[in-house]
This record gives C-alpha cells, sequence and structure tokens, in this order.
C-alpha cells in the first residue's frame, strides 16, 4: 500500500474514532512520528481530506479536524436526497439495470451484522447497498461525488449505528426502497429514499448533540 494510501486510511481512522478531537490543532510532524512516515506522504493526504472539507490546514501552524454543525449536516444530506432520490426514481421508471441480487446481498449482510459488535461491518454493508443504486446511473462523475459524500457522512456519524435499533430501522427502510423499485413505482421509491435519509439525519443531529454534552 503506497504510504499516502497508508496515512489516509489512518487519518480518516482517527477521526471516526474520535481520537482526533474537532477544533484541536495538531503538528503534521507529530503526526507523521505517530504513523511513523515522513511528513511528504501524510501531506499528500490531509491535502485530500482538506478537499473533503474533513480538515482544515494551517500554513506553517498544522491542522485540525472540521467541528460539523447542524447547517453542515444538512446540506450533506440534501445533496443525497438529490442524487440518491433521483437515481431510484429512474431506476424504478426506466427498469435501468441495476443489480437487485446485490443489494439484496447487502441487506441480508446488514441483517447478520446488526447484532455484532463492530458496527463497521454494518456500516461498510449501508454504503454498498446506497452505491449499488447510484452506480446504476452510469454516471462515474456522480458516483465520485457521492463517494466523498458518504465518507464526510460516515467519519462525522460512524458510532450512531452501535445502537441497534438504528441498525434494525435502516434495514427496515433499505427493505421499503427495494420494494417500491421492485413494483415499479417511482414515486414510491423516492419517497422511500427520502425518508430513509430524513431519518438518518435526524439520528445523526441527535447522535452529534449528545456529543457536544459529554
Amino acid at each position: 500500500m503506497p504510504l499516502q494510501e497508508f496515512a489516509y486510511q489512518k487519518c480518516q481512522e482517527l477521526i471516526g474514532s474520535g481520537e482526533l478531537i474537532p477544533g484541536k490543532l495538531y503538528s503534521e510532524s507529530a503526526m507523521s512520528k505517530q504513523l511513523g512516515i515522513s511528513r511528504t506522504p501524510l501531506r499528500t493526504a490531509l491535502q485530500q481530506l482538506e478537499k473533503e472539507g474533513l480538515i482544515i490546514r494551517l500554513p506553517q501552524r498544522g491542522f485540525y479536524v472540521y467541528e460539523f454543525k447542524e447547517k453542515d449536516i444538512e446540506e450533506l444530506f440534501a445533496i443525497r436526497k438529490a442524487i440518491e432520490g433521483y437515481a431510484v426514481e429512474y431506476i424504478a421508471k426506466t427498469q435501468a439495470e441495476v443489480d437487485l441480487r446485490k443489494a439484496k446481498q447487502h441487506l441480508s449482510a446488514q441483517q447478520e451484522a446488526r447484532q455484532s459488535d463492530d458496527y463497521s461491518i454494518f456500516i461498510r454493508e449501508d454504503r454498498k447497498f446506497h452505491e449499488n443504486l447510484v452506480r446504476a446511473l452510469n454516471n462515474k462523475r456522480l458516483v465520485m461525488i457521492y463517494f466523498d459524500l458518504r465518507q464526510s457522512i460516515e467519519l462525522i456519524g460512524l458510532k450512531r449505528f452501535k445502537m441497534n435499533s438504528q441498525r434494525n430501522q435502516s434495514i427496515s427502510e433499505h427493505k421499503s426502497i427495494l420494494k417500491a423499485i421492485e413494483n415499479g413505482d417511482p414515486l414510491a421509491a423516492r419517497e422511500a429514499v427520502y425518508n430513509h435519509l430524513d431519518m438518518a439525519m435526524m439520528s445523526l443531529k441527535k447522535y452529534l448533540k449528545s456529543i457536544d454534552q459529554l
């Protein structure tokens, strides 16, 4: 694995786990020592994270993790609704080629993972479920935008799926989305996605507020 990719993944893990605290200034030098790499690949990784809006770099000083506000969450989910709502409506309306078998496999994997303490498995299958639908649009640029969007949302709210109730609700909403697509009902498919993302946004807002109160 290239060092810049290693650095990128490790920084993502540190952000997602909360080890890198939003608003606290970190030095590139100290971080490179912590990861056991030189500053060059770390700087490349930080540039990518800054592009994704996850950190803010300060020349000659270091960087800090961006602290997402409620407005940020609303903006991120508004974009998700635009992309995913369009995707499922298009699929249901045109019967576009989409591997529903694969979507159902990801859903089954989520059901198996919902009792696991490793909620990252559930998150991974959740991402694949949604990406499978977006990829059916056969629009590479849209997929790239969507992927970056998911990265940001997951890293700031990964632990909200620690609760089984959140996982069960997500699975039920995924089933509703697939049912509408299979029935060839574009409006129901879009509304199912909107409802799913609205519930996810509310859950994430609640989770972030609980963190602020700690």
